[in-house]
């Protein structure tokens, strides 16, 4: 997640993992709480949801994962 972040992410952290139904057998889910934050101005819908697009983007890329929803 930090690597495909920019530099708007202030903070991460793991706060679930789940296993068991509806999620098929040998997978998981993960939850994530992500803070982002600009030193210099008040952020918008706009540059979080930039911010979570390029997130999901690297982890799909990267480790195949699938955004429940």
């Amino acid at each position: 997640i930090r690597e495909a972040a920019g530099e708007l992410l202030q903070s991460i952290e793991l706060f679930d993992i789940y296993t068991g139904a509806p999620i098929a057998p040998g997978y998981k889910s993960a939850a994530f709480s992500l803070v982002f934050r600009a030193e210099d101005r008040t952020l918008t819908d706009e540059d979080c949801d930039r911010e979570m697009a390029r997130i999901i983007s690297g982890l799909q890329t990267g480790l195949g994962a699938v955004l429940r929803s």
